[in-house]
């Protein structure tokens, strides 16, 4: 579609008038009747003050054909990032989910004498369950995160001194409380350094 016709439909779409475009521009009601019958074209100042008028891109005046795959695209991308974040949160959340169960279990196991009636069998089952919901988090998350060619394989090292938690825990020579907490520390800290140098960069780069 010509730039008149843009014009034309654009202002009819509006419910607006020649004269109440001509008014608000500071032009004649003729100047605007020629923009839409193609016998001349708006400068570039009307051009910018025409777009203003009708809330909208120049681009979608001039090609509205290309505003629109531009828009695509842009929706497009917005998208791509938006799952790059779920993505990566669904991660994070499945290994602190996987950290905070093992130490559930561990204190479970050690403490049995203090639950009570409570069977052991179900704390076991319950940190289980959670253990393994964590991991499918995990596994979702990592998978997407090395599907992407901008996605760094050196957090593979990081996470590997994650899963060094989980034997940090049997090798410290404290109490139980202390065990955890230290272990906790750790795992966190190694999360919050994964999400700084890694997946955070990730979010904010375009696709």
């Amino acid at each position: 579609m010509s730039l008149a016709s843009n014009i034309n439909n654009k202002r009819k779409s509006l419910k607006l008038s020649q004269e109440y475009v001509a008014e608000q521009l500071g032009v004649s009601r003729q100047a605007v009747s020629k923009w839409e019958t193609n016998q001349s074209e708006p400068s570039t100042d009307n051009l910018i003050k025409l777009a203003d008028l009708f809330d909208s891109d120049i681009k979608e005046l001039v090609s509205p054909e290309q505003y629109v795959e531009e828009q695509k695209d842009v929706e497009i991308r917005i998208e791509g990032s938006q799952k790059d974040i779920k993505m990566q949160m669904a991660a994070v959340f499945g290994r602190i989910l996987m950290l905070v169960s093992f130490l559930g279990y561990e204190g479970a196991s050690s403490n049995q004498s203090d639950m009570g009636s409570m069977p052991l069998w179900y704390s076991q089952m319950w940190y289980g369950v959670l253990f393994l919901i964590g991991a499918v988090l995990t596994f979702v998350g990592s998978r997407d995160y090395f599907s992407r060619k901008s996605g760094s394989k050196k957090i593979i090292w990081l996470d590997l001194l994650f899963v060094f938690s989980y034997f940090l825990y049997g090798m410290l020579p404290f109490e139980r409380s202390i065990k955890a907490f230290v272990t906790g520390l750790f795992g966190t800290v190694i999360l919050i350094i994964k999400n700084i140098k890694f997946f955070i960069p990730i979010w904010r780069k375009p696709r």
